[in-house]
């Protein structure tokens, strides 16, 4: 928090409960060595960041003196029982020790974890003094540096008191000659007299008065964090629910950029440097980021794709780090500590490459035709039916292998699949998933095509063999740690090695079943309202009345299994072939 004191801006931070008896105090208070808002709002940044360290590495440090306090305890109790039994044994026949000896064992207990307590406690105190140490010792470093920053800033100014001064002097001699000589030329054009002479006297006056505006505009440096430091502090601040993939992304995006722009203070950037960091990115071969091992560095991404004449990366690629970036930038426009949004404003050619259509009928032969021999533990039966519920449900590949048991339901006597947010099991944080929006949670009625291929009797092996998931022999892998990732990567190995282009993916189902459902007449006994086309879908539809709205009813469930049972296929197009 930024505070405004007599004798300046400073930090204020809470120290958490757990950690004031450690570093003695319940507040952090940093004097920020200015009175300049703008100023502050830059140095808190790394305050800030030091900070957040101490707390962290304190807070480590205390859980692991928790856990070795905790285990002495135990060891504590086993000695104090030891020591009742012994006396006991020598006072036996003693009735009135006898009685005493009830609470020894407590007693003896709390006293020994009263000096454990004591012993852990200074043995820990000098790694606990170390880290509060470096602590003040880099805040003295950074106060350091904002001194010598104010120093600079006065040596400055005084230096510009004194051009200005000399300016004063100069402008006042100026005027007066330039009065003088305004004077000589009027009377030079009454009189008819040549003017040559006084029309170059002014011409270095007009370069006089070209300096002297040169000289004004010559103002106090600012300064502020380097873009790395100041971008961590933004990653600090903003990324409590980011995923892995999030952190990622805003990692590699803030390292290409310094890679292309150097890191200097983030205020000094310009809009010359976004733009050479543009072009240089738009020079990035297609295959750029694929692999996570390749460590070369933007020059010789570009020289290869030069030497190689490979594809470039796409406009959409480019425009992800830009709106990284931007969002960088925004915290910090908003903190007054850069002046504009440098990223805003840009364009890109984010036409898809390779246009996705859907799966044809000449494509869909080939699949059903051929046997799914690539080396994988996904058995051909998880295979058969991952393919045929995205052929007639066309949901998302991951909401398929994310399928839950719990998630087939009997609603009004038809069997649908609950796509809906899973909480994480205990120490499987990679099982919670969100669909991809709020629309995307839904109610999947089965449709009769697959109850006919025996769905629901795998469904029911999964059931007795209480599995969690229906295709259990799915694995969370992948950069992004997703179920259906090697699946992903060999259904594309497949379709590859059956000749099918790349226009045509697993997602391409989704597109039969979008076309299809939305070529049938919406009226009519065999017509389909667009609402329960986008409810089935989970797309967002353009209808938001509460009228529209989807609600579990037995009407609403009829409605979109008469959707489930509409998709159609050729008479070839049957999945239990896809398991042979």
């Amino acid at each position: 928090m930024l505070i405004r004191r007599p004798s300046g801006y400073s930090y204020r931070r809470k120290v958490p409960p757990s950690l004031r008896k450690v570093i003695g105090k319940s507040e952090i208070w940093v004097s920020l060595v200015t009175n300049s808002k703008i100023i502050a709002n830059s140095r808190i940044c790394d305050i800030h960041s030091l900070t957040n360290e101490l707390f962290i590495r304190l807070r480590l440090m205390h859980d692991e003196f928790k856990e070795v306090l905790n285990q002495s305890k135990c060891l504590t109790k086993d000695v104090a029982k030891n020591g009742v039994a012994i006396q006991q044994m020598i006072l036996e026949n003693d009735k009135i020790t006898k009685k005493l000896s009830i609470n020894l064992e407590e007693e003896l207990a709390q006293e020994c974890n009263d000096d454990l307590r004591d012993f852990i406690g200074e043995a820990y105190k000098p790694f606990f003094n170390n880290i509060i140490e470096y602590y003040e010792t880099k805040v003295l470093e950074v106060k350091t540096q904002y001194k010598t920053a104010n120093a600079r800033y006065l040596l400055c100014m005084v230096l510009q008191d004194k051009n200005f001064s000399e300016l004063m002097e100069l402008a006042t001699k100026t005027t007066r000659f330039l009065t003088n000589l305004l004077h000589k030329y009027k009377f030079a054009l009454d009189n008819q007299k040549d003017t040559s002479v006084l029309e170059k006297e002014m011409s270095e006056i007009l370069s006089l008065f070209n300096t002297m505006q040169s000289q004004l505009n010559n103002q106090a440096p600012v300064s502020s964090s380097l873009f790395s430091e100041a971008s961590e502090v933004f990653i600090t601040a903003s990324s409590t629910n980011w995923k892995d993939s999030v952190f990622r992304g805003y990692r590699n995006s803030i390292k290409r950029f310094i890679e292309c722009c150097g890191d200097k203070e983030i205020h000094l950037y310009t809009g010359l440097d976004v733009g050479n960091f543009k072009e240089l990115m738009e020079k990035l071969p297609a295959n750029y980021g694929r692999n996570p091992k390749d460590e070369r560095t933007v020059k010789q991404l570009i020289e290869d794709a030069n030497t190689n004449n490979l594809e470039r990366v796409s406009g959409k690629s480019v425009k992800n780090h830009f709106s990284r970036l931007s969002t960088i930038w925004s915290y910090y426009t908003q903190r007054d500590i850069v002046e504009k949004n440098i990223f805003s404003g840009w364009r890109f050619d984010s036409k898809q490459k390779t246009k996705r259509i859907s799966w044809s009928d000449e494509y869909l032969k080939i699949l059903i035709e051929a046997s799914f021999d690539i080396k994988s533990s996904t058995s051909k039966e998880t295979y058969g039916y991952i393919v045929g519920v995205a052929s007639y449900t066309g949901m998302r590949l991951e909401e398929i292998c994310r399928i839950r048991v719990e998630d087939i339901k009997c609603i009004h006597n038809v069997t649908c699949i609950n796509i809906c947010e899973h909480e994480p099991l205990d120490k499987k944080p990679e099982t919670a998933w969100n669909p991809k929006t709020e629309a995307g949670e839904r109610i999947v009625p089965i449709s009769q095509k697959l109850i006919d291929a025996g769905f629901l009797g795998y469904i029911k092996k999964a059931q007795d063999k209480k599995e969690y998931y229906i295709f259990s022999d799915l694995t969370f892998s992948g950069k992004d740690n997703k179920r259906s990732a090697l699946f992903q990567r060999n259904f594309s190995k497949h379709k590859t090695k059956l000749g099918i282009p790349e226009s045509t993916v697993f997602h391409s189902f989704r597109h039969n079943i979008s076309t299809q459902l939305r070529n049938i007449p919406e009226y009519g006994d065999s017509g389909l309202r667009e609402v329960w086309i986008d409810s089935f879908l989970g797309h967002e539809g353009n209808s938001k009345s509460v009228g529209n709205s989807v609600y579990l009813d037995a009407i609403n469930i009829q409605n979109l299994k008469k959707v489930a049972d509409t998709i159609k296929y050729s008479d070839f197009w049957d999945i239990r072939k896809l398991m042979k």
